[in-house]
């Protein structure tokens, strides 16, 4: 029988498989996945990445991967952190308070992250564990971290910074404030480095309420440090500034209106 006189079979519905994927996978089955074969992985260099904690097998305790990867994410963000400043920096030198709030409004959200990732430590690591944890750290200290150190020599000189584009624009910090419709835009950006300051200051204060959960107020560090080490810090604001001035106009309003009590 001549193949090319048969006639066309029949179109037929593919048979549904009797386990369909619901998963709603990207990767077709049996497809290495985090071995480096895409662009992502390729861009995000995250076989590299997700090899640099300590192996599951290898841990001190269950507990060492949310340790470890929070504080490696923690270098990540401050490592942003540091590059928004430093942006900041370079927008105020030109004249243009906008657009260094945009670059410290990520920085201010990047702060809110750092504090969510403290907290999760604080909930969910436990002391017996931590202290297994703290036989493999050497002396290591968070006071060590690049990325704090980085941010402590960077933010106190936005200061400067601020008051050279002041004295620029021919304007005082009373007159920011007092006059901030006017000023609405050195406003908006002295706003924005208050919120740094404060979240800052919170940061460091959720930190240290959580080495307190973990290993006690008056406890040492490895490197033998009492603990009060980092209340001190928490306590260290960059700028004193913008606090004092809020003082001096709820003083003078306190004049004003004089601080009578309500009449019966």
């Amino acid at each position: 029988m001549n193949d090319s006189t048969a006639p066309e079979p029949a179109y037929q519905t593919p048979t549904p498989s009797p386990h369909p994927d619901v998963t709603g996978r990207y990767y077709v089955p049996g497809f290495p996945i985090g071995e480096g074969k895409t662009d992502y992985e390729k861009y995000l260099h995250t076989v590299q990445l997700l090899s640099l904690q300590t192996p599951v097998e290898s841990a001190i305790s269950p507990e060492e991967p949310l340790f470890q990867i929070t504080h490696q994410a923690s270098e990540l963000w401050m490592k942003l952190m540091l590059i928004e400043l430093k942006r900041a920096l370079a927008f105020m030198d030109s004249d243009q308070p906008l657009m260094a709030c945009r670059c410290l409004r990520l920085v201010n959200e990047c702060v809110q992250v750092l504090m969510l990732q403290v907290d999760l430590i604080a909930r969910n690591i436990s002391i017996v564990e931590y202290g297994k944890i703290r036989t493999v750290l050497g002396q290591g200290s968070g006071m060590e971290s690049p990325g704090f150190n980085w941010l402590l020599e960077t933010a106190p000189s936005l200061w400067a910074h601020f008051t050279g584009l002041m004295q620029r624009q021919q304007l005082d910090l009373r007159a920011i404030y007092v006059d901030y419709e006017k000023n609405i835009e050195m406003h908006t950006l002295a706003e924005a480095l208050m919120d740094f300051d404060d979240l800052f200051h919170k940061w460091r204060a959720h930190h240290f309420a959580l080495v307190a959960r973990t290993i006690g107020a008056e406890s040492n560090s490895l490197k033998g440090l009492s603990s009060q080490v980092l209340q001190k810090g928490v306590k260290t604001r960059f700028f004193p500034e913008l606090l004092e001035l809020r003082s001096t106009l709820t003083n003078e309003s306190s004049v004003a209106y004089g601080g009578q009590p309500l009449a019966d």
